[in-house]
C-alpha cells in the first residue's frame, strides 16, 4: 500500500469508527476529518504540496500577487496613522509564498513601512497573537471550511449525513434539517429554494470571526476566496451545490473517492461573512473581484516596468502570463476580496487605493518570479474536469 493510500485508509477508517459510536455522522464532520484529521487528512500530511500537486493558487503563481497586498497594507498602515507596530497576521500561509513575497517587496517601495511591519504566518490551529494593529489576513482559506449539505424534498430542507452500508462502504442518508441556524437562513434567501436543490451552508464562518474579533483591536481583514453574495451562492445556476474536488489538477471527482488525498472546497457565500462581521464589530468596506483589487494596488504599472525589463524571452513570458492569470476574470481573477475593518470610521474602498502617482512610484522595481513559483505557461496546468451529476448518488467501494 503506498503512503496516499494508507492516509486514505487512516481517515476512513476514523470515518467508520464515528458512524459506528454514532449511527451517522454529519457531511460537514466528514469533511473535517477528510481535511484535518492530524497526521492524516489532506491539510495535515506534512510532505504533501498541494499548490503543485492538485490546485494553484495566486501567490504560488506570480509574487506580484504578493506586491499588490503589501501596497494594500501600506495604505492601511497610512489610514491608521503609520503605527510604529503594524501586525500582520495570515492565517492558512501554507507554503509561506505570501508571506515571503510581501514582507520581501516591502523595503522595495517604502523603508519606513516596512520597519513598521510584523508579520505572523499561521496555520489554521496555531496559536495567534490577540489584540492587533494592523490586518487579519487569508487566501483561500475559508472555501475549505467543513458545510454541511442539504437538499431540497418536498419543499422542506433536508441534511445530508453518512453512514455505513451492510458492506461497510461510505453512503448517503438524508433527514429533515434540525439544525435552527440552517433552517432560518435558507429560509430568509429572498428567492426560495425549488425542489431538488442541493447546496453547502459553511458551519466555521461563525467561529472564524470570532477568532478574527479577537485577533484585531484595530484595523483590517483583507479575506481573499471564490464566492459571493448569497443571492449568487444559492442561485438556480447552483442547483447542484458548489461542493467541488481537486486531485492532480482533475476536479469533479466524488467527495467519497481519494479520502484524505483530494481538496474538498465549496463557494464562500460572503453575505454570511459580512453578517456575522457586523455581529462581532467587523465592519463590511467592499466585496470586489480579484481583478479590480489588483488594479487599485498596482499591478497594471508592474506588468508594464516588467515589459520593458531586459529578461530572457521565456521568462518574460513566464512573468507576463502569470500576472494575466492574476488578472483575468475567467481565472484568478474572478476570486472575490472582501475587506472589512474594526474600530475604524468613514471608509470605503476608494479611501483605501493608492493614488496613481503612489503606485507608479511603488512600481518601480517589480518582483520576478523565483523557484518559489510554479512554472506556468499556456499550455500548463490545464484542469481536467470530470462532471458528476449528482454528488448525492451512493459511491460503493470507497476504501
Amino acid at each position: 500500500m503506498n503512503s496516499n493510500s494508507e492516509h486514505s485508509k487512516h481517515v476512513i477508517d476514523e470515518v467508520r469508527s464515528r458512524i459506528k459510536r454514532k449511527g451517522k455522522i454529519p457531511f460537514s464532520e466528514f469533511m473535517e476529518l477528510a481535511l484535518y484529521l492530524p497526521s492524516y487528512g489532506y491539510y495535515c500530511v506534512n510532505e504533501k504540496q498541494p499548490y503543485r500537486e492538485d490546485y494553484y493558487t495566486s501567490p504560488t503563481v506570480s509574487p506580484v500577487f504578493g506586491a499588490c497586498i503589501a501596497i494594500q497594507l501600506r495604505q492601511m498602515w497610512a489610514l491608521l496613522g503609520k503605527p510604529k507596530e503594524f501586525a500582520v497576521v495570515e492565517i492558512g500561509s501554507g507554503n509561506g509564498n505570501l508571506s515571503r513575497d510581501i514582507i520581501g517587496f516591502a523595503p522595495k517601495f517604502d523603508n519606513e513601512f516596512a520597519s513598521c511591519l510584523k508579520y505572523f504566518p499561521t496555520d489554521i490551529t496555531d496559536k495567534v497573537p490577540s489584540k492587533i494593529t494592523g490586518c487579519v489576513i487569508s487566501n483561500e482559506l475559508l472555501d475549505a471550511f467543513p458545510v454541511a449539505r442539504f437538499k431540497i424534498i418536498e419543499n422542506s430542507i433536508h441534511e445530508v449525513f453518512i453512514t455505513l452500508d451492510t458492506d461497510e462502504n461510505i453512503i448517503e442518508v438524508t433527514e429533515r434539517c434540525s439544525n435552527v441556524q440552517i433552517n432560518e437562513y435558507l429560509q430568509s434567501l429572498n428567492n426560495p429554494l425549488i425542489e431538488g436543490y442541493k447546496g453547502e451552508f459553511n458551519v466555521g464562518i461563525d467561529d472564524w470571526i470570532r477568532k478574527v474579533s479577537g485577533i484585531l483591536s484595530k484595523g483590517f481583514v483583507l479575506t481573499i476566496d471564490y464566492g459571493g453574495y448569497k443571492d449568487d451562492v444559492y442561485s438556480k445556476s447552483n442547483s447542484k451545490g458548489t461542493l467541488q474536488t481537486y486531485y492532480n489538477h482533475v476536479y469533479g471527482l466524488s467527495p467519497y473517492q481519494k479520502v484524505g488525498q483530494q481538496d474538498l472546497t465549496a463557494k464562500v457565500d460572503f453575505s454570511r461573512v459580512i453578517d456575522v462581521g457586523y455581529a462581532n464589530g467587523i465592519e463590511s468596506i467592499g466585496l470586489i473581484q480579484q481583478a479590480d483589487f489588483l488594479r487599485s494596488n498596482g499591478i497594471e504599472e508592474m506588468q508594464n516596468q516588467i515589459r520593458d525589463i531586459k529578461l530572457d524571452s521565456r521568462d518574460k513570458q513566464e512573468n507576463l502570463y502569470a500576472i494575466d492569470m492574476l488578472r483575468r476574470t475567467d481565472h484568478l481573477g474572478g476570486f472575490k476580496v472582501l475587506i472589512q475593518s474594526k474600530d475604524q470610521d468613514g471608509l470605503s474602498l476608494e479611501k483605501l487605493w493608492p493614488s496613481r502617482n503612489d503606485l507608479d512610484a511603488f512600481a518601480k522595481d517589480p518582483p520576478l518570479k523565483t523557484l518559489d513559483h510554479i512554472c506556468i505557461l499556456p499550455s500548463q496546468y490545464l484542469n481536467s474536469y470530470i462532471e458528476v451529476d449528482n454528488l448525492f448518488e451512493d459511491f460503493p467501494g470507497n476504501s
